[in-house]
């Protein structure tokens, strides 16, 4: 009998996941003349507000919404999930903001209102996008309805991400990926900041979500005033074992999450948190509990 529920049960849990995928809608914007498509799902009772959620490099989209109970919390509660369909960019540049501000528009049409609250958060690359996102509109909005952001395990200090790039080619490491990640960040950034930190300074300080290496930590104090979190597994431990024993800390990026946290916490920013976990999976959706992360999103949208 306790192996027949143990079937039912997992029955149902399977049929309840193929339903919600049934229920991801796909959609399409124009930027540039150039279309891109994102995915959604919208509850079938009033839209309480929205989220944007960005994936990291080479996940394909649909498979968020299977990686993370997120969505799913937040559609009973009312709220759609959009994600988008990004360019590769390791930060909010020109076109990736005005798909973004394109999903917004979308969305404002779509429910005819421009009054409601949205949220934006990612993992990896897709954080340090929300977070770069964030700071734009904060710099040039102020009366903009984003109301939280979000980041699992980004690289925020771009100089910082440059130098670990190049330590990770000079490491002597057994699992060659290491050296190949460092070759393939470095030659990314030199062709999208047109040089290395010393060369354009200006770019790098630009582009960052945070700069450690300025006393006004860059664009990070356009943060000041919004709820953020920020969440990471610092698991150095994990990833000498697994990847390279030469890395150091300042090799992951929960070095610029912990930094970027006592920037905001040291210019009086008393509703950012940097969240850490043990034995969730280093640099992996699993970092985020869905359900505490709904939970302070719906406190947030609640309050007036």
């Amino acid at each position: 009998m306790k192996t027949l529920q143990i079937i039912l049960h997992l029955s149902l849990f399977l049929l309840s996941d193929i339903a919600f995928g049934q229920n991801v809608k796909k959609g399409n914007g124009k930027v540039n003349n150039k279309t891109f498509s994102y995915f959604y799902i919208e509850p079938s009772q009033e839209i309480k507000g929205v989220l944007i959620l960005l994936p990291g490099w080479g996940e394909s989209v649909q498979s968020i919404f299977e990686k993370t109970a997120l969505p799913r919390l937040l559609l009973a509660k009312g709220f759609v999930t959009i994600v988008p369909q990004l360019r590769q960019t390791l930060f909010a540049d020109d076109y990736t903001i005005s798909e973004i501000n394109e999903i917004i528009k979308i969305q404002s049409a779509r429910y005819n209102s421009n009054e409601l609250n949205f949220f934006i958060g990612g993992l990896s690359a897709g954080g340090a996008i929300a977070i770069s996102y964030a700071e734009y509109l904060l710099e040039v909005d102020t009366t903009s309805k984003l109301k939280g952001v979000f980041a699992i395990d980004p690289p925020l200090d771009l100089r910082r991400t440059y130098i670990s790039a190049e330590n990770k080619i000079k490491y002597n490491c057994q699992n060659k990926l290491i050296g190949k990640e460092g070759s393939f960040i470095k030659n990314y950034l030199l062709h999208n900041l047109k040089g290395s930190p010393q060369e354009r300074p200006d770019q790098y300080l630009k582009y960052s979500a945070y700069s450690a290496n300025v006393h006004d930590g860059g664009n990070a104090k356009f943060l000041k005033n919004i709820p953020v979190r920020l969440y990471s597994e610092p698991d150095l431990d994990f990833v000498r074992k697994t990847y390279c024993d030469e890395l150091q800390y300042e090799d992951i990026n929960a070095v610029d999450l912990e930094k970027m946290n006592k920037f905001l916490l040291g210019i009086g920013s008393n509703i950012v948190e940097y969240i850490t976990t043990k034995g969730k999976g280093f640099h992996s959706w699993n970092i985020l509990d869905p359900v505490d992360c709904t939970n302070w999103i719906l406190k947030i949208n609640d309050t007036k």
